[in-house]
């Protein structure tokens, strides 16, 4: 399986369960971040953005023994918030990782549109 497949199926496995801002599956928002970046490893990224904030038992640790490798690992470590964690020192944070940056810009770009349909 692709690197590409996994990233989605741990995706969908996590957020099973989730809800957007809208009410809609939480995966919706996941493929909407996926469509609007260009690589592959950016869509990697896009998939795994939100597992470590939002799945059970997901760090940067288990991310790369599960074969994403430290730099995508790093890249949706990157992305997650902290406990406690300022919310502009998180966009800091997230904004300093090149492979993190576009990712994110798409992520706030979702949530925004998503704001506008509630």
């Amino acid at each position: 399986m692709s690197i590409f497949y996994r990233a989605a199926k741990i995706a969908e496995e996590v957020h099973a369960a989730q809800r957007d801002k809208t009410g809609r599956p939480y995966i919706e928002h996941c493929r909407r971040v996926v469509d609007a970046v260009e690589t592959r490893d950016q869509k990697v990224v896009a998939y795994l953005h939100d597992v470590v904030e939002k799945g059970e038992g997901w760090n940067r640790t288990r991310l790369d023994e599960a074969g994403f490798g430290p730099t995508i690992a790093s890249a949706v470590d990157a992305m997650s918030r902290r406990d406690g964690e300022d919310y502009f020192a998180f966009v800091r944070r997230a904004a300093s990782n090149p492979l993190a940056l576009p990712v994110k810009r798409a992520d706030l770009a979702d949530n925004i549109w998503q704001a506008r349909q509630v």
